[in-house]
């Protein structure tokens, strides 16, 4: 057995410089003071006057890429590409601010806490290595054994007391950062009756918009300017840019689908020449989940599969293998494997219509046309050129959310940058969807809208704070009616509303029609069963509530499980700590980014 530990020595040192590299980069960062010159390679930024070089910044940009488009499985989009970047950015800045703590809080460690260590707390990269396991649990024998021997490699060792330096000295920090946490019973207990504690209610809601009309309020212009100046600060609007917008979808055309059908008939052919239609269902099937079970879909009837499937597969004979059948997921094959009256059991290769060939060179050749004649004759043009609409958006200073396509950082960067002229094209965007254009229209400063352009929407909210007072006056009466004995049914009744049951759930559900940890959802909470309470208001709405069910927490499950959950929820609390006192840190650090002049192309 030492033979064989002693002759994986140099793969275990692999494992070590891996793990001890990940660790800097991906938990701590990497070295960030860089030695080459900032006037030959670029200074990214400084923190607290340590400099961050170009090298050393991209090569946390590029680990932390890698390890993204491995988890993803392909190509990093432009939209990843730059949250990846203003990731290896905040990393950077923390790793800097931390290690200046480090030195501010004079923290080092002993060799003989470097010792004790590496004897009582290898690393998990360490205990999960096969060769210190013993029927797949961590072997400390094994592993002393291994590490005693005269045929150790001092090299290993010197990586293993590296990663031991580095790894203490920032549990210290940590530890005093969030010193002091301490979670009680009565904590544990409350979080655990939170999460277990569930109640059944029957409601009543009284929406003001529904139950008085429109027609029943009044209001005036005097009403209206009064409310108009008591609220300004609502009217504010931040900057805005107004842009034009030209998308080029990446949808599949039909040399994609004929593809895609190509393809399907020739592993229909390798398999009617006797090739198994498991192994081909495991090797080519686009559905995962049935394709490593041999594409096996079991038992269906009627109605439970795609209309255009189904008609296949119920003409078949069993062991009989369908033609390339088209749903809305792209080609299937089939093998009906049993029959049982109107059920059905059978087999499928799913060959998915994608993107790609021909269709994908066309695509790019007209983001190539767009963004040509875009930069000479605008997006106008550019986009009638190639018989595309333009959308025109509306950017708001302070939020990353673009309309219609979700939060999209990159394009407000662009659009509200001080050196973006008007008139001027962005970069072509690049999302596993579509490739994106904008062009810069307009841009308004920050200000209060005028009472004329917010007119609207100032008589709509004094219409609904009337309405809502209103509507508080008939849940008042609801009120008296249901102290006097009146059910919540007969209330609801002489209202002409219903009353509506929940399911079950628990404080932190989210319930429907309801909301989630809302004062309904507290209300249900402090009630006893068949008690009615209310009105109270959640969500723009009055309800009564009335308790049906209650499933109290387990006490004894709760005793059972209390120390796990207290050192779930003091872990909590400790990374909670941390990232309050990196946020600190940051606030108070000055901080200089020179990212966009140095990755900015020079004219």
């Amino acid at each position: 057995m030492m033979r064989a530990m002693r002759a994986n020595t140099k793969w275990i040192m692999l494992i070590v410089v891996l793990a001890f590299a990940g660790l800097m980069v991906f938990q701590w960062g990497m070295d960030v003071s860089g030695g080459s010159s900032p006037a030959a390679i670029g200074e990214v930024g400084r923190v607290n006057g340590t400099k961050i070089s170009y090298q050393a910044w991209t090569r946390t940009y590029r680990n932390l890429a890698d390890q993204a488009r491995a988890q993803k499985g392909s190509a990093l989009n432009d939209l990843e590409l730059d949250l990846i970047e203003q990731q290896a950015w905040s990393q950077m800045v923390s790793q800097i601010l931390i290690e200046q703590e480090l030195r501010r809080r004079h923290i080092t460690v002993t060799d003989e806490e470097v010792r004790l260590a590496f004897r009582t707390s290898p690393p998990d990269w360490l205990r999960e290595n096969q060769l210190f396991q013993t029927d797949g649990q961590f072997d400390f024998d094994k592993y002393r054994s291994f590490f005693s021997g005269p045929a150790t490699d001092p090299m290993l060792l010197a990586q293993i007391e590296a990663y031991y330096r580095d790894v203490l000295p920032r549990a210290r920090l940590l530890d005093q950062v969030s010193t002091g946490i301490y979670v009680s019973d009565s904590e544990v207990w409350s979080v655990y009756r939170e999460n277990t504690e569930q109640v059944r209610i029957r409601y009543l809601a009284i929406d003001p918009e529904r139950i008085v009309e429109d027609s029943e309020i009044g209001v005036t212009e005097d009403e209206l300017r009064v409310y108009y100046r008591a609220h300004r600060e609502d009217f504010e609007q931040p900057a805005t840019a107004e842009t034009r917008l030209v998308q080029i979808f990446r949808m599949p055309g039909a040399a994609d689908s004929a593809a895609a059908l190509e393809k399907a008939n020739d592993i229909r052919a390798e398999i009617m020449a006797g090739a198994d239609f498991a192994e081909q269902a495991n090797t080519h099937s686009s559905d995962r989940a049935t394709g490593q079970a041999g594409g096996d879909l079991g038992w269906f009837e009627r109605g439970d599969m795609a209309a255009e499937f189904e008609a296949a597969v119920f003409a078949l004979e069993p062991g009989q293998i369908s033609e390339p059948v088209l749903t809305r997921n792209g080609y299937h094959i089939a093998k009906m494997t049993e029959s049982d009256g109107e059920r059905r059991r059978a087999s499928h290769i799913l060959i998915p219509i994608e993107l790609g060939g021909i269709g994908e060179s066309e695509i790019l050749g007209r983001v190539d046309r767009l963004e040509r004649i875009g930069l000479v004759q605008g997006l106008e043009a550019a986009a009638d050129s190639i018989g595309i609409g333009v959308t025109r958006i509306t950017l708001a200073q302070g939020t990353d959310f673009v309309p219609g396509l979700g939060v999209f950082g990159p394009v407000h960067d662009w659009a509200f940058h001080d050196s973006t002229l008007i008139g001027e094209l962005s970069r072509v965007y690049e999302t596993n969807d579509a490739f994106y254009v904008f062009e810069l229209d307009e841009l308004l400063p920050a200000g209060i809208i005028p009472f004329e352009d917010a007119e609207a929407a100032v008589q709509r909210r004094v219409i609904l704070e009337k309405k809502t007072e209103r509507a508080r006056e008939i849940a008042d009466g609801a009120a008296a009616r249901i102290r006097g004995g009146a059910g919540l049914s007969e209330a609801a009744g002489e209202l002409g509303l219903e009353v509506v049951t929940s399911g079950i759930f628990s404080r932190g559900t989210f319930v429907r029609d309801i909301g989630q940890t809302n004062a309904v959802v507290g209300l249900a909470f402090g009630l006893g069963l068949n008690e009615i309470g209310g009105p109270i208001e959640a969500g723009r709405r009055l309800y009564f509530v009335e308790v049906v069910e209650r499933i109290d927490a387990d006490r004894e499950a709760f005793d059972r499980d209390r120390e796990t959950l207290r050192a779930r929820l003091a872990f909590q609390r400790r990374e909670a700590a941390l990232e309050r006192w990196l946020e600190a840190l940051h606030q108070e650090a000055d901080i200089i980014d020179n990212r966009r002049e140095v990755f900015q192309p020079r004219s």
